[in-house]
């Protein structure tokens, strides 16, 4: 539907710093964002998420016991994300080698786009290893791996009102 105003607490914006760190990203990776950013999915998850990732210049030893907690949130490493205006089914693998994308946040409908375009050589000729998103039917994960390679996905559903979050990790 049409966009609409919802009401997000500080402690969940918060809590979207963890976001990528908790699918799997590091702070080495480059983020593919497509996603409107007047949405919680483009900007809290999206940006806020690259730049909750890692920890910055502690060494060996970690960060010290009683800051563990707090340091990250306050220095985080960061991912490097690669910001589309639009969205482009036809470009997205070139967009891919060029800018060396590592991850993909999608909707469900991206995937079954990048689908449904016609079979270009080079498809599996990528870096990315990993989708992270909502909405994407049984069938459209099925084929997207089997076209594109062993991109690992994981599945994601929270709404911006709600308290509760849940990720399929195992497919």
């Amino acid at each position: 539907g049409l966009p609409k105003a919802a009401r997000v607490s500080h402690l969940k914006s918060i809590m979207c710093l963890s976001f990528y760190e908790l699918v799997g990203a590091s702070s080495r990776d480059v983020v593919y964002l497509a996603l409107p950013l007047y949405h919680m999915a483009g900007s809290l998850l999206g940006i806020v998420g690259c730049l909750g990732i890692g920890e910055r210049g502690w060494g060996p030893g970690g960060i010290p016991g009683m800051f563990r907690g707090l340091i990250p949130l306050l220095c985080p490493a960061g991912a490097t994300c690669v910001l589309k205006e639009k969205f482009s089914a036809s470009q997205f693998w070139d967009d891919c080698r060029a800018e060396g994308i590592t991850v993909f946040q999608y909707i469900g409908e991206l995937c079954r786009y990048l689908v449904n375009q016609p079979q270009r050589p080079g498809e599996r000729q990528h870096g990315l290893r990993l989708a992270v998103g909502s909405g994407l039917r049984p069938d459209v994960w099925q084929s997207f791996q089997q076209r594109f390679g062993p991109v690992r996905i994981v599945e994601t559903y929270g709404m911006s009102e709600g308290n509760v979050t849940l990720f399929n990790y195992t497919g």
